[in-house]
This record gives C-alpha cells, structure tokens and sequence, in this order.
C-alpha cells in the first residue's frame, strides 16, 4: 500500500470511530430522556400521594377532635336531669361513630403512606439512572475531544450502571 492510501485508511478508520462515539451519545441521550420522563413522573406522583395522605391524616384528626367534643357534650349534658341523660347518650353514640369512621381514614391514611414510600424509592432509582446516564455522556463528549477511546470505553461502564438504575426503578413497583 502506498502512504497515501495508509492515510486515508486511517482517516476512514478515525472517522468511524468518531461516529460509533457519537452514536453511542445518541442511544444515551434518549435513555437520558426515558429516565428523565420516569424520574420526573414519579417525583410528581410522590408528590401527588403525600398531598392526599396529609388530607387523609387531616381527616382522621378532625374526626378524633369531633369524638372528643362529642365525649365533652355527653359529660356536660348528663349533668342535667333526665332531658340530659337522653342527650348524653346521642352525643356517646356520635362519638363512637367518629371512632369508628376515624379508624377506617387511619388505616386509608397508612396505606396511602406506604404508597408514598414506594414511589419515593422509585424516583431515587431514577435519579441515579439520570446521573450515571448524564456522566456516560460527558465521559464520551471527552472521548471525541481527547481523542482516546478509553473514556469511551468507561462510558459503558456508567451506561450500564444508569439503565441497571433505571430498569430497578421500573420493577420498584410491582
């Protein structure tokens, strides 16, 4: 061969390893993408849940101050004569009732939190998968500008651990 056709081999060969790079970069750009969406999915949904168990704990908190001022009304009102024992024992089965209603919204409000809990866990596996996705990239944008594979090859090393993240982000759930 002659030294001008060495040349442009290895040009040819310096070219497409610049576009496997830049093709690598691509493929991890939409993973990124993919567990942005997730992340971002599940931190509102997180969000969403704790909104409504703090309403559900509310809940249950007002019902146990209306037992309470139901038990306060029955002491007062059985003070009085007989019109007050009659009274006394409405306001004893009012407050049983608000009793009864308060346990069913604690147990709704637990669950509710243990919701919550889970799609927590969910996003931080997202989160992670984020972050090592976003520095496979960088270690490739290096890669191209130092011109050495060998930050490329790190690159997968932080490629895998971002979709191992990602893919137990999903599973998380079930």
């Amino acid at each position: 061969m002659e030294p001008q056709e060495l040349a442009e081999n290895a040009e040819k060969a310096k070219e497409s390893g610049e576009r496997t790079i830049g093709l690598t970069m691509a493929i991890l750009a939409v993973l990124l993408a993919v567990s942005t969406l997730l992340s971002h999915r599940a931190h509102t949904e997180e969000v969403l849940l704790e909104t409504r168990a703090t309403d559900q704990w509310n809940y249950y908190q007002a019902k146990n101050i209306r037992s309470h001022v139901y038990d306060a009304d029955a002491e007062i009102a059985s003070l009085f004569a007989e019109k007050g024992a009659q009274a006394a024992a409405d306001f004893r089965v009012k407050s049983e009732q608000q009793k009864k209603d308060s346990e069913e919204i604690q147990a709704e409000a637990e669950k509710l939190g243990r919701e919550v809990d889970t799609a927590s866990h969910k996003a931080r596996f997202y989160d992670g998968s984020e972050l090592f996705l976003e520095v496979a990239i960088v270690l490739s944008s290096i890669s191209l500008l130092a011109k050495s594979r060998l930050y490329w090859r790190v690159s997968f090393l932080f490629s895998l651990a971002g979709v191992a993240s990602g893919l137990w982000g999903l599973l998380a759930a079930h």
